[in-house]
């Protein structure tokens, strides 16, 4: 493209951004005060399997003045959601002439809750223009049925429109009820070209709209912070630095490995490992301290997930870049494969923030950061190379496995030596590391009734339908008459049956299920010999399952007598994915989860990951983390990822903001600062159970100033407090809504901490009674215990201050018994 085209598509997209949000309003919305065109063609891709005719199914142009979408009544266009249905569905439209709009405005009806969307991004382009122009990218809010989406347009000139509307999941419903598309007030173009056939309109799904400026970031707003200019970055650079200048470890709190010191120490192996303590399960460091892993995903800058594409499936560049990395000075952010080549952002970004040695630099900070925001481990996938700190490594099954759809034949008698062979090296290496707390093996891909069909189908080539027949025979006591009777099959022999296909739903239940927990085994436990053969002093922590897809129960079950840790990749909200695997009492990780916002052109994962801001992302980890943190198995979790993925997308088309933070280098601080709270109270949660005051009504004899409130204490974060007046005698209290047995109180001093002080008991607020007391207290975190009684309120009261100031306290923190 030349430059002076590319100029102008920059500035009108500047302005567009400017000008141009989408806004919900309900369908009755009063109309733009233009005229309202019903003019041009339509199609869809893929067509339509929902809705009212002539637009159902339809596949090639519609009228705009008889299809449904601009006929003012209910009738509608929509998809029905399936396993095999698009995530996107394409609305493209030719006005026939370039046209000043004043706005567009989009109803998606829903029949009911299983309808609806994720999000639509409205895109445009006048005829002369080789490429789009984004309007808006809309993402849904609320549950209302009835929804609609008003994008202003301010006069802008377009012949066609493109809508792009996303599922939540594949098998959500998208309904499209109407468009009402508002001329502004310039004149329509002249000379138009003929009416484009619906191939030619096919084809503008393959033109780019600009979307990311040159630091990578999304073009079409503005946001405080936005990186602007490679000075800003250095900048940032040189304050962070001086911020986390003094940040390491306190020795006095944590060993080398961030085990906690306060609970005493076990046996040191010298690996770690994992014990019960008190009916709970905890890692032990190396050196023989209990530890909860709070680790993080992805954390290397060359992380692959990190890249985007920079070419097309046919070879051609993408432009959606304003402009990409000088290729000379940044040759390190580039990469190529054999489907194309790739930029990171992150890499250049990195590159221009921390200048020479940049990548020693970055991991300076890097680490720095973590320890401050309360990580301790990295937990699943590529790690910095420079960085000393506990992590997990993930085993990957060769790809010349024999494949079984998402997995591969475990009963194949190549398999134990072809994993051997391909871990041989990973082990050996791995066997000395203290650093190293253990291994899982592959990634998301059980085996459920899906893959055991695909087996019955099979010869007796297949292993897994040899070992299917072999397995079936004595269950049935080798009667073959009976098993044909069963299977509605006709063998003239066992062996021949392995040549037969079988139906499952012939197959009793209780055989799939038992055939299920064999192959398991079969699985588990050859992976298990192969990694002790070769590394005997780290643990085997299971196959990163996620609990509601590509895998089942009894998949689950039986890997438990070969796993010394059971790790999931569970992306939710509900602490309660550990409920189905109590039974087996095995210590339980959640080695991937996160969530995001639809925000800056990225999106979030999934329904149950939704949030709606930066600080909300934060919110939800912290009600997530201390849920996990509550239950006995629990022994750590990895939230996915470092960095957010590119809003151009990684290669796979994801764009998730699932990042600590952006790929411009910068924190999302808001979320951290209620990460840093949940971290540091994880241990306790852990050790006693919920903390009764998170969230309790809270009130003080005094407050030294309004920002110092009782409620701070208590409100779960780690970063406002209280503060009373400069007085001996100042009191603060938690009402507990109802009377609990408590038997632990934690106080997080700041520097204005009590040397004297009670911590009392009450059931109507009125009559205390002294459950502790002490006249040594030195600040820091007091953790109290004393014996188990009945109260609604608990408070300390001050007696005399350690400091010349009054009592001031971070946390306010009461346990049950």
């Amino acid at each position: 493209m030349e430059k002076r085209v590319m100029v102008v598509k920059i500035a009108l997209a500047f302005l567009l951004a400017l000008a141009s949000t989408a806004v919900f309003s309900p369908t009755d919305k009063v109309r733009g005060e233009g005229k309202v065109l019903r003019t041009g063609n339509y199609a869809f891709s893929p067509a339509p399997n929902g809705g009212n005719s002539p637009d159902l199914e339809a596949t090639g142009l519609i009228a705009a003045s008889r299809g449904v979408l601009y006929d003012g009544t209910a009738a509608y266009a929509g998809w029905m959601g399936s396993a095999g249905s698009a995530g996107t569905v394409h609305v493209m439209i030719d006005l026939l002439k370039d046209y000043s709009l004043d706005q567009i405005r989009i109803v998606l009806n829903a029949p009911n809750k299983y309808w609806g969307f994720k999000d639509i991004t409205v895109k445009y382009r006048p005829e002369a223009a080789t490429g789009y122009y984004i309007a808006t990218r809309h993402v849904k809010q609320g549950t209302d049925l009835n929804y609609a989406v008003t994008v202003p347009m301010a006069n802008q000139t377009a012949r066609f429109i493109v809508l792009d509307i996303r599922r939540t999941q594949a098998y959500q419903h998208i309904p499209l009820t109407e468009l009402e598309i508002t001329e502004g007030t310039g004149a329509p173009g002249q000379n138009p070209a003929p009416p484009f056939t619906v191939a030619q309109l096919k084809a503008e799904l393959n033109k780019d709209a600009l979307i990311a400026d040159r630091f990578g970031q999304w073009i079409n707003d503005p946001w405080p912070g936005k990186v602007t200019s490679d000075a800003q970055l250095r900048q940032e650079y040189a304050t962070e630095a001086v911020a986390l200048a003094n940040v390491k470890l306190d020795p006095a709190k944590y060993d080398a490995y961030g085990g906690i010191k306060s609970m005493g120490q076990f046996e040191a192996t010298g690996y770690f490992r994992l014990q019960q303590i008190g009916g709970k399960w905890w890692f032990i460091t190396p050196d023989g301290y209990p530890f909860i892993m709070k680790g993080v995903d992805a954390t290397s800058l060359w992380d692959p997930g990190y890249q985007t594409p920079t070419l097309k499936a046919d070879g051609t560049p993408r432009q959606i870049f304003e402009a990409l990395p000088d290729r000379t000075a940044y040759a390190p952010a580039y990469t190529k494969d054999t489907n194309g080549e790739y930029i990171s952002f992150v890499v250049a970004n990195v590159m221009k923030k921390y200048g020479d040695n940049f990548e020693a630099k970055w991991e300076d900070i890097t680490k720095k950061r973590l320890i401050l925001w309360g990580f301790n481990a990295f937990s699943k996938w590529t790690k910095p190379k420079g960085v000393a700190f506990p992590y997990v490594q993930v085993l990957q099954d060769p790809p010349t496995l024999r494949r079984i759809q998402w997995s591969y034949d475990v009963f194949d008698p190549q398999a134990a030596p072809t994993i051997e062979s391909a871990l041989r090296a990973q082990l050996t290496t791995g066997k000395a590391s203290k650093w190293l707390i253990g291994y899982t093996y592959d990634n998301e891909a059980g085996w459920t009734t899906d893959i055991v069909k695909s087996v019955l189908a099979y010869k007796s080539d297949s292993p897994a339908k040899q070992a299917f027949v072999d397995f079936l025979a004595p269950r049935h006591n080798s009667d073959l008459a009976a098993v044909n009777r069963l299977l509605g099959t006709n063998a003239s022999s066992f062996e021949a049956l392995k040549d037969t296909p079988i139906d499952i739903a012939k197959v009793p239940a209780a055989d799939v299920s038992a055939y299920l927990k064999l192959a398991s085994a079969t699985y588990f436990s050859t992976v298990r010999n192969v990694i002790k053969k070769y590394d005997p002093n780290h643990m085997f922590m299971g196959a990163n399952v996620v609990p509601t897809w590509r895998t089942s129960l009894e998949w689950d079950q039986g890997a438990m007598p070969y796993v010394d840790a059971f790790s999931v990749d569970s992306y939710t909200r509900d602490a309660a994915w550990m409920d189905r695997y109590e039974p087996y009492g095995k210590p339980l990780l959640n080695l991937e989860h996160s969530f995001g916002s639809s925000d800056r052109g990225l999106s979030y994962i999934s329904a149950p990951t939704k949030t709606t801001s930066i600080a909300e992302r934060g919110d939800a980890y912290q009600a997530f983390a201390e849920s996990q943190a509550a239950n006995p198995l629990f022994v750590g979790s990895g939230w996915y990822a470092y960095y957010d993925q590119p809003v151009t997308g990684r290669a796979d088309t994801e764009n998730y903001n699932i990042g600590l933070v952006n790929q411009q280098d910068q924190p999302y601080t808001e979320m951290i600062e209620r990460m840093k709270s949940a971290h540091a109270v994880l241990e306790a949660i852990h050790q006693y159970g919920p903390n009764l005051a998170s969230g309790a009504v809270a009130t003080a004899s005094s407050s030294y100033a309004a920002a110092l409130a009782a409620a701070n204490a208590t409100d779960g974060s780690g970063s406002t407090r209280w503060g009373s007046k400069y007085n001996d005698n100042e009191w603060i209290r938690a009402d507990l809504g109802a009377v609990k047995t408590v038997n632990r109180v934690r106080l997080s001093w700041e520097n204005a901490y009590g040397k004297a002080y009670k911590i009392q008991v009450s059931s109507d607020g009125t009559n205390w009674r002294d459950v502790y007391a002490t006249s040594a207290g030195n600040g820091g975190v007091d953790d109290i215990s004393f014996a188990a009684t009945s109260a609604r309120y608990v408070r300390m009261l001050g007696v005399q201050r350690g400091s010349a100031y009054g009592y001031s306290l971070w946390r306010f923190e009461v346990y049950a018994s």
